[in-house]
């Protein structure tokens, strides 16, 4: 769950260029979904706009609204894969950083969460794009634990996680920092769990 700020600025020329075409991108679709609501414009609009091809949108993201959500398209690589599958330490830790190191979250975050309050439409979209997102780390949690049901439980519990993360924003945004974050507020979740059951 890494995010873009000024202290992670690309230092290649070719990393700076795909990321002025992403913020482009991206610019140009919050602003028509807060104009003209996640119907009322295409992703041809998009394009012209920020003036991209159709080919360089979908290089970048999979749909308009997850460009005007800031969502890349994401994918768990290999050695993470590799690294989760092998890994003898426990289940939700690993889980927490699978999941710092394969998802993005928007860095404007406060301003999408004020859009979708004052669309309360766009809200359901935003879960459909990140249930979307969801199913390639529940099918390798399941092909680790080979139980669907604790897989599904143990996403669950990181993604209440990566929730309460997401509203608490700040400080460093690197894989690690984000991981030790989510670990901070399972383990708030499990006193709260530890409380209800005792």
């Amino acid at each position: 769950m890494t995010e873009d700020t000024s202290d992670n600025v690309p230092v290649s020329l070719r990393e700076r260029k795909k990321a002025a075409t992403r913020k482009a991108i991206h610019e140009v679709a919050i602003r028509l979904v807060s104009e003209q609501g996640p119907d009322g414009f295409t992703v041809e609009e998009v394009c012209a706009a920020a003036d991209v091809s159709q080919r360089t949108f979908f290089n970048y993201y999979p749909t308009k609204i997850a460009a005007a959500f800031d969502l890349l398209v994401s994918e768990i690589s290999l050695d993470s894969r590799e690294q989760f599958l092998t890994s003898k330490k426990a289940l939700v830790s690993d889980v927490c950083d699978l999941v710092a190191r394969s998802v993005s979250i928007p860095a404007d975050y406060p301003k999408l969460k004020r859009l979708m309050q004052e669309r309360p439409e766009l809200a359901l979209f935003f879960w459909k794009q990140m249930g979307a997102r969801r199913q390639p780390v529940i099918d390798l949690i399941e092909e680790r634990t080979t139980d669907r049901h604790t897989a599904e439980l143990a996403f669950s519990l990181v993604a209440m996680a990566t929730k309460a993360a997401m509203c608490h924003p700040g400080g460093d945004t690197s894989p690690e920092e984000i991981s030790v974050r989510l670990k901070a507020e399972i383990a708030v979740i499990g006193q709260l769990i530890s409380e209800a059951v005792s």
